[in-house]
């Protein structure tokens, strides 16, 4: 397992998805174990499976707008729609709105 992550990395595979697929790979050993195929699992390493994704930019609401009027047209309220209704806003930008 080790060697298997360790290439996987040394290959530039990102971090975070070797860190899903290593939860798979537990996952599927976990089921192997509890079908009585193996007796223990292989996937041991302590926070292999633990993914540290960085937080992603979210636009401010003048951001969100200046977009709009960019895109002008009848694709102007397809913006602020999504934006409005998803999560697309951090809540310090919600807090201004209110």
């Amino acid at each position: 397992m080790r060697r298997w992550r360790k290439n996987l990395l040394d290959a530039q595979v990102s971090a975070v998805t070797v860190a899903k697929a290593y939860r798979l790979l537990k996952a599927i050993f976990n089921t192997a174990v509890d079908d009585g195929l193996i007796r223990r699992n292989p996937c041991r390493i302590k926070g292999a499976g633990q993914e540290k994704s960085p937080e992603r930019p979210v636009l401010t609401i003048p951001q969100v707008y200046a977009l709009a009027d960019e895109v002008g047209g009848r694709y102007r309220a397809l913006v602020l729609l999504s934006d409005h209704t998803g999560p697309g806003l951090a809540h310090r930008d919600l807090r201004r709105v209110r």
